[in-house]
């Protein structure tokens, strides 16, 4: 089924993703092998691993960036191939990708909705109407406020995350997949970025986290996938584990 299939479930068809037997290969290297993982709505899970263990592939899967060879998608109880990242989008999933694909040089409320601009009858732009619907999305989040005028260049690592968040989430997406969020950022500005991914869970989005920061992942997560050479070396719930258990798994594979 397409995108638009999905969104034509029937009511009370389950929730959440289901990613099952997902493998890729390119040419002799096998990316990921059967892979299995889920996310319901309100949860976080932190996706780890080691550099090339399939962490970017699995996702870039889900959000339509990369097809998988075998296996399958369900979301919300509706199976799903996507084609490409606007199919994916349509069905609810985002990525939010390391680089943010931010222009510094426009306003907070001009990245928000580049592409998506309110216009009247003619065409024209209403500025007033995207400056409040703006504001109004930016300022859900638990964060110091962000002026909407703002340059993009002109904002903290924290706010431009949440620049970025509030044009993925502000627009009906309800999985989000965060890659490395906090990457790069100062310590306060990390946290105010992890209270923003802990606002989306509480909001009934369903988030995947990679990351390489353990702190950050036993910090959010409810749960964490680590994995090893494109499988899954396991995935343990947050409160029945440590970080040299998942150290274990990211460098041993079990």
């Amino acid at each position: 089924m397409t995108a638009t299939d999905h969104m034509q479930s029937a009511p009370g068809a389950p929730s959440g993703i289901v990613m099952t037997d997902i493998s890729k290969r390119y040419g002799q290297v096998q990316a990921l092998s059967d892979v299995n993982l889920s996310l319901m709505p309100g949860k976080i899970m932190g996706i780890a691993g080691d550099n090339g263990a399939g962490k970017s592939t699995l996702m870039k899967v889900l959000a339509g960036a990369i097809t998988n060879d075998e296996g399958t998608i369900t979301i919300d109880g509706t199976p799903c191939k996507f084609s490409s990242p606007n199919e994916a989008h349509a069905a609810g999933i985002e990525m939010l990708y390391q680089d943010l694909a931010l222009f510094e040089d426009m306003s907070v409320m001009a990245n928000i909705f580049v592409g998506r601009e309110i216009t009247n009858k003619l065409g024209f732009m209403r500025f007033n109407a995207i400056k409040k619907r703006a504001t109004d999305i930016v300022s859900t989040f638990s964060v110091r406020q962000i002026d909407v005028d703002d340059p993009v260049g002109n904002l903290s690592g924290g706010q431009r995350q949440v620049t970025a968040l509030a044009r993925t989430v502000g627009f009906g997406s309800r999985y989000v997949i965060l890659d490395e969020p906090t990457s790069a950022l100062s310590p306060s500005a990390a946290d105010e970025v992890l209270d923003v991914v802990r606002d989306l869970a509480a909001r009934g989005i369903g988030v995947f986290m990679i990351s390489h920061n353990l702190n950050h992942i036993m910090a959010v997560c409810d749960d964490v996938a680590v994995l090893h050479l494109g499988t899954v070396a396991g995935i343990r719930h947050i409160a029945d584990t440590n970080q040299e258990e998942i150290v274990s798994l990211i460098v041993k594979g079990k």
